[in-house]
């Protein structure tokens, strides 16, 4: 469920991952992409990962079937990113918006992959809440491991820690 094809053959824009997690930090990240890209031709495409593993689980919870969840967690990514993308100004000229599911590390990677960016942006933190996270690293951690382009990490802002 992507959206318009990619930038790939336009090799005058440079393009610009962001991955999305509706966290704070990654509400700066968006920010931050605005800012590289303001002015310049670059494409940004903003990317949501829905958890293969949350799908499962509600599954197995009997929360509902797997193609119910499915539809409802892509429509409200979708909503919410339309709504992000307003509420910073982004319109609609050079921005891509992209829902995917999977392993979030893996789908970040392939994204770029796919839409051949130069640069992935992200926040240093996001949605963290198990402890997997802890012991073995969170999203960001486990992009920096295998990604082969850059990657700018956004830090939360000072006053959110407080």
């Amino acid at each position: 469920m992507a959206g318009s094809p990619s930038c790939k053959n336009n090799k005058a824009a440079h393009g610009v991952l962001v991955a999305v997690d509706f966290s704070d930090c990654s509400h700066r990240a968006l920010k931050k992409a605005q800012e590289l890209a303001n002015g310049s031709r670059r494409h940004i495409v903003v990317l949501h990962v829905i958890e293969h593993d949350f799908v499962k689980a509600c599954t197995l919870h009997r929360i509902g079937e797997e193609g119910q969840i499915k539809k409802k967690l892509f429509l409200e990514a979708k909503a919410k990113l339309r709504k992000r993308l307003d509420l910073e100004a982004m319109g609609s000229i050079g921005v891509e918006t992209v829902v995917a599911e999977g392993i979030p590390y893996l789908e970040i990677n392939r994204m770029a992959e796919k839409y051949d960016v130069d640069m992935v942006v992200m926040g240093s933190c996001g949605m963290v809440g198990d402890t997997e996270a802890i012991f073995f690293g969170g999203t960001t951690e486990k992009v920096l491991r295998f990604i082969a382009r850059p990657v700018l990490c956004v830090p939360p802002d000072s006053r959110d820690l407080k």
